[in-house]
């Protein structure tokens, strides 16, 4: 470390040190925020590196009085609780580039579906279920989940939950969206109940939004992060960097977020942009209030963005436009807590229909060719991305091509494993 870095670490300590007393003077509220860091080269070029400037602001925090909640892998940031009057101080430390409050997301469901058969699932069960020897999984960060439904508790891999910045295993849901939700990607074909569109696909159940369908989105932020580190929490086990799509990894193939809120952050878009680079396919609910933009995450180019129809492929009002695509999500059947079934609507319960329909597609690939697709991009056409071959087989309807409607169209897996299979 050069000498300008050490006097400017000093003086930040100095200043901070001058400051706290009078933060500290009076009991007050302490806000969450990310603190986030330049990136590594940035810092070099500095003359810091980044465990230096990590641990500098993690001491000031602590001088303020506050704590740290959670250090994020797959970015340069920390989550910390802290005064709101420390907040300039933090902005003003060596290395940081910006400090960003934590905001708020919520589930998508107000109004009381049916969806399996019109996207197309069961002639496709022909040729795939989503089994795939434990290698495809769908990460669901929701609600929560109620693992002893017997329509679930076969396809629930794992079980976690983020609330309140604290890595748990109490995940069950005392709410009823995420055991929904996940019941359409894939309740088991077992005679009785509901089936789901991918009934063989494991699930990693992330609970990121409270019993309320309340959540942070530093928690969805860990959530997804999570969802890449899997169950025993290592990114490439085997360091050949390959993570998506390796049998030695337990990383998510598929994570699928029914929520949103109004607002994008740095972070959550920096966690969201990491996941797609190692490979995920990221699908998010556009929400519930007929805007003419989705909510974040699925605002982001980087995440499928899913609209709602009705039986009657209509766009229902409520339903945010500028979707890449739609399907069907009202009064839409699956499970629900205490081992019942219930009717539910929204963007929300359209989403589980598409990320069923990408998990047969990755099995379908990783089975036959021992591999998976990459994502794509919203433009893509063709059979080499899972967004080409999902924009290529839809249902088109509105306008021809995309339009801010249906976007593409309605999902169908029937038409995306015959491209796959010709």
């Amino acid at each position: 470390m050069n000498k300008i870095g050490v006097v400017a670490l000093i003086v930040g300590i100095v200043v901070l040190a001058t400051l706290v007393e009078s933060v500290e003077a009076r009991p007050v509220n302490k806000v969450r925020v990310v603190v986030l860091f330049d990136n590594p080269k940035a810092l070099s070029a500095k003359g810091f590196t980044v465990q230096q400037v990590r641990v500098n602001a993690e001491n000031a925090v602590k001088r303020f009085g506050g704590k740290v909640i959670y250090r994020f892998k797959l970015i340069n940031a920390v989550v910390v609780e802290v005064p709101e009057k420390a907040l300039p101080y933090l902005e003003r430390l060596p290395g940081v580039y910006k400090v960003e409050y934590d905001a708020q997301a919520k589930a998508f469901a107000d109004t009381i579906p049916w969806g399996v058969q019109r996207v197309g699932a069961p002639a496709a069960w022909k040729y795939t279920t989503g089994s795939s020897n434990g290698v495809i999984e769908v990460a669901v960060l929701d609600t929560g989940v109620d693992y002893n439904h017997p329509d679930l508790r076969n396809n629930i891999a794992w079980c976690v939950s983020t609330i309140g910045g604290r890595v748990s295993n109490y995940c069950y849901d005392g709410n009823g969206h995420g055991t929904h939700v996940i019941g359409t990607v894939a309740a088991v074909y077992n005679g009785y109940g509901v089936v789901g569109v991918a009934p063989q696909v494991e699930i990693y159940a992330i609970k990121v939004l409270d019993d309320s369908g309340r959540g942070s989105y530093t928690d969805i932020a860990m959530g997804i992060e999570l969802a890449l580190l899997g169950p025993d929490g290592v990114l490439d086990r085997d360091g050949d960097g390959k993570v998506v799509g390796d049998p030695d990894d337990d990383a998510a193939e598929v994570i699928s977020m029914s929520l949103g809120g109004p607002t994008s952050t740095t972070y959550l878009r920096e966690v969201v942009q990491a996941a797609y680079r190692y490979g995920a396919v990221i699908v998010a609910a556009s929400g519930n209030e007929g805007s003419y933009y989705p909510s974040y995450p699925a605002a982001y180019p980087e995440v499928i963005a899913v609209g709602a129809t009705d039986s009657n492929d209509n766009v229902p009002w409520w339903s945010n436009k500028r979707v890449e695509v739609a399907a069907p999500g009202v009064n839409v059947l699956s499970t629900y807590p205490g081992g019942g079934y219930r009717t539910m609507s929204g963007t929300s319960m359209a989403t589980p229909h598409v990320s069923g329909v990408v998990a047969l597609i990755q099995a379908l690939v990783y089975n036959r060719y021992g591999y998976v697709l990459p994502p794509g991009t919203i433009y893509d056409w063709g059979t080499s991305t899972v967004r080409g071959i999902l924009h290529m087989s839809a249902d088109d309807l509105g306008y021809p091509g995309w339009d801010i409607y249906y976007g593409y169209g309605i999902v169908r897996a029937d038409r995306a494993v015959q491209l796959l299979l010709s």
